[in-house]
């Protein structure tokens, strides 16, 4: 893994591709898409950081961002933490990540290939994981995982400024 403040302003300093993943319908998980949407709405267009968001469906969306200029994809997603607390941050490769734990987030099959196919085109693919509290079907988001959205809101602003 990779210390958050120091990760995100290393890779946000060369282009970027931020993709959010989740799915609206399962409380937690959703925490990717909101994230990604909320980012779409208050930054401005920049060649340095393009957002993407792909719900629960990278693969959709996998060869648009591999055709990006963006040298770096960050994935934010929700992720199992079995011990840690819901909120908690993770940041590090992606493909680290998955031999590591056998995998953090909660679309793994999904993400492993789309990560492939994103390295074959060469792009350095990061998983941003929010360690979720419930992802059960609903439309409800826990407030500590709220927090922490608004937190990496932040976080991808102050260092996405050219």
């Amino acid at each position: 893994m990779i210390p958050l403040e120091q990760g995100l302003r290393q890779i946000l300093s060369e282009p970027t591709c931020l993709v959010g993943v989740g799915n609206l319908m399962r409380n937690d998980d959703a925490v990717g898409v909101i994230i990604a949407d909320r980012l779409c709405q208050e930054l401005q267009p920049s060649p340095r950081l393009t957002v993407v968001n792909v719900e629960d469906v990278i693969e959709n969306h996998v060869f648009r961002i591999a055709a990006n200029d963006a040298r770096n994809v960050l994935v934010i997603d929700a992720v199992a933490g079995d011990d840690a607390e819901p909120g908690s941050l993770v940041l590090g490769r992606l493909e680290e990540m998955e031999a590591a734990r056998g995998g953090y987030s909660t679309h793994k099959l999904a993400l492993s290939t789309a990560a492939g196919v994103l390295r074959h085109h060469g792009k350095d693919v990061y998983l941003l994981g929010i360690v979720a509290a419930n992802t059960d079907y609903g439309t409800e988001i826990s407030q500590e995982i709220l927090d922490t959205a608004e937190v990496v809101i932040d976080l991808v602003r102050a260092n996405s400024k050219e």
